[in-house]
């Protein structure tokens, strides 16, 4: 039972991530990493701010711009992901109930001629 309880919790921890990577808060915070190592990558290549870029150490520590990019790439792709899924669900679950509904009628419409063909 123990190892179900982890199972699932480590599952409801994976599916979250992708909810946790799309949020605006994650999309802000590496928009504003990027533009960071934008803009002071630009100052830094004019020589009378030179002093405004930043340190090797702190663009390791921020990271590069291929990791911030990529990092707002994925979280972008998870927040469609899963909106995607969800809303395949959805139309699925819609076009199953639709077609239980079709379904009915028709077996409605057979009965009804059914009983008209048999009243003349």
């Amino acid at each position: 039972m123990q190892n179900n309880e982890k199972k699932s919790e480590l599952n409801i921890f994976l599916t979250s991530i992708p909810k946790v990577l799309s949020s605006k808060t994650s999309i802000i915070i590496f928009l504003l990493l990027f533009v960071y190592l934008v803009v002071f990558g630009i100052i830094g290549l004019l020589p009378a701010l030179k002093v405004l870029e930043p340190s090797n150490t702190a663009q390791l520590i921020l990271g590069n711009y291929t990791n911030v990019l990529s990092a707002l790439g994925a979280a972008i792709a998870a927040g469609v992901g899963t909106s995607v899924h969800k809303h395949v669900r959805a139309h699925r679950q819609q076009t199953a109930d639709l077609q239980t509904t079709v379904d009915r009628l028709e077996k409605e419409i057979k009965q009804l001629s059914k009983q008209i063909a048999d009243s003349k």
